[in-house]
């Protein structure tokens, strides 16, 4: 029988002033602060590639000169009339929309009695949308609340409220909290700066597939489609459109399909999820009762599967890979709802549930799950608990101090390779690294505890994500409260990696500036 890992099988972090930057042939190292920038350290080599990020205080007022150019200013407007621009929107997009329309245009130019029977209908229907799940106004704080529901630890306080790392480049979008967006590319002369009068509140970041410089963003108003342009003029030439949908706001997940056509978005006061056709600004609602609104969607890395978790305890794994109209099977967890979730190789998933105690399951979906004429009796169809989350104090040597892990789960990412997991925790001031090995037979995950990274004395995480493009190791972003972004290297084995453009090595245990390491590889669980 599996056994499920526990944070008890973890090896207890270092205590004291030097922070974790790398795992190396599982070989834990630390840092002190002030070694940071040395290039004899020995994860240093493998960080060159990657753009610097850091984030202070002082960098959220500040008001850049250019201005930022929004969709509509590059094109000279047509003027029509605006009884045909109701024509034109009934034929386009609907009767619905063709009411709501004519409801917000100004009642002297439709006539007063138009404008009135316009008004009472879209009232009727702002009701028909709403239903008896849609709420107004989300909490401020605790459950249901967009910091509830978000992906980053203390949302409303934290430098840095998101990343997102490009599929295809080294090329990393850092919303602060200010509500602007940083973009940082390595060898790139100066930082990108977006920002719009309708970007606030960000809550995810999504860039699209086979496009280099299209970045979707969820926000209070909606979701804003970037077109960004770098170099000098970078801020001045970027512009945006506002995808919105009414009653779908705030927004607070946008996810790309894998081929970069479809765009998800979701918000949790409505129990729709929109599928945008970002070329024609158009979205299509996928419309179930039941389980409130959405949290947040993930498509799977083939584009099969689109997975969608209510603010309830139902969540629905979406079928998206047939012409006919999408089918979906309907879950629900024991307790809670779920809190967070990743797709993995061979259409594994992931998901983690915000019950006491928190647990992550593991659930294969074949596609046998949706065709009952090839389904078998031997298929597996129930959720397997991996991961138990229960809070575990590791104490130090002279018992003075003590660490925290585990709890309520904040996030969790699976790098694209399906080897690691990480997850970021609500209370711990540590991330879990879990060792990940998924069969191709038998659809079973297997978990090792790897390591927990610890930053520096004070500093917690506060959101985290994979570099997505495949390399020869893996690495893993993380945004500290302090502002620092640290790039955290994952090395199986540095004989596969080309360093013959790098310095030598030091020796293994012997670190200069305070630095030193700690061997885990002879701790496994099975």
């Amino acid at each position: 029988m599996l056994r499920i890992l526990s944070l008890h099988d973890f090896e207890s972090p270092a205590f004291g002033e030097a922070a974790i930057i790398g795992l190396i042939e599982g070989v834990i190292h630390y840092c002190a602060y002030d070694a940071l920038q040395d290039e004899m350290q020995p994860f240093a080599k493998y960080l060159r590639d990657y753009p610097e990020v850091s984030v202070t205080q002082e960098i959220l007022a500040t008001r850049e000169t250019a201005r930022t150019i929004s969709a509509g200013e590059l094109f000279l407007p047509v003027h029509d009339s605006v009884f045909k621009k109701i024509v034109n929107v009934w034929r386009e997009r609907g009767l619905s929309e063709a009411i709501r329309f004519a409801a917000a245009t100004d009642p002297e130019q439709i006539t007063n009695v138009v404008h009135w029977i316009a008004t009472r209908l879209n009232r009727v229907l702002d009701l028909m949308d709403r239903g008896i799940y849609h709420r107004d106004v989300l909490p401020m704080s605790g459950n249901g609340s967009v910091t509830d529901i978000v992906a980053t630890r203390d949302w409303n306080t934290s430098l840095v409220r998101c990343l997102s790392w490009h599929p295809h480049c080294t090329r990393l979008a850092v919303a602060m909290r200010d509500d602007r967006i940083r973009i940082f590319s390595q060898g790139l002369l100066g930082v990108p700066v977006l920002r719009h009068s309708a970007q606030k509140s960000v809550c995810c970041l999504s860039w699209r597939p086979h496009a280099g410089r299209e970045l979707a963003v969820a926000c209070y108003s909606g979701v804003l489609i970037w077109t960004i342009e770098l170099g000098a003029a970078s801020n001045l030439l970027s512009h945006a459109i506002l995808l919105k949908q009414r009653n779908h706001v705030p927004v607070t997940n946008v996810v790309w399909h894998p081929q970069g056509d479809l765009l998800a978005s979701c918000s949790p006061t409505d129990s729709n999820i929109m599928i945008w056709n970002v070329s024609k600004e158009e979205g299509v609602p996928l419309k179930r009762v039941g389980g409130g609104g959405i949290c947040f969607t993930c498509w799977s890395p083939c584009g099969l599967r689109l997975f969608s978790a209510s603010c309830r305890n139902i969540f629905r794994v979406w079928n998206t890979g047939v012409p006919t109209p999408w089918h979906t099977e309907k879950w629900t967890v024991p307790q809670g709802r779920v809190a967070t979730a990743c797709f993995g190789p061979n259409l594994t998933l992931l998901f983690a549930t915000t019950g006491d105690p928190a647990t992550i399951f593991s659930l294969p979906l074949q596609d046998t799950i949706f065709d009952v004429k090839k389904a078998t009796n031997n298929d597996v169809k129930i959720a397997m608990r991996l991961i138990d989350l229960t809070k575990v104090n590791f104490s130090s040597d002279d018992n003075d101090d003590y660490i925290t892990v585990g709890g309520k789960i904040v996030s969790m990412e699976w790098d694209p390779t399906g080897k690691y997991l990480a997850i970021l925790f609500q209370d711990s001031p540590v991330i879990a690294l879990v060792k990940t090995n998924l069969s191709r037979l038998s659809r079973i995950v297997e978990v090792q505890p790897s390591c927990l990274i610890k930053g520096f004395p004070g500093e917690v995480p506060n959101c985290i994500n994979f570099y997505q493009k495949r390399t020869s190791w893996i690495c893993l972003t993380i945004a500290w409260s302090s502002g620092r972004v640290q790039h955290f290297p994952i090395v199986e084995n540095e004989s596969r990696v080309d360093t013959s453009t790098y310095s030598t090595l030091l020796p293994q245990f012997v670190r200069p500036n305070g630095s030193y390491s700690f061997d885990v590889r002879g701790y496994r669980q099975y």
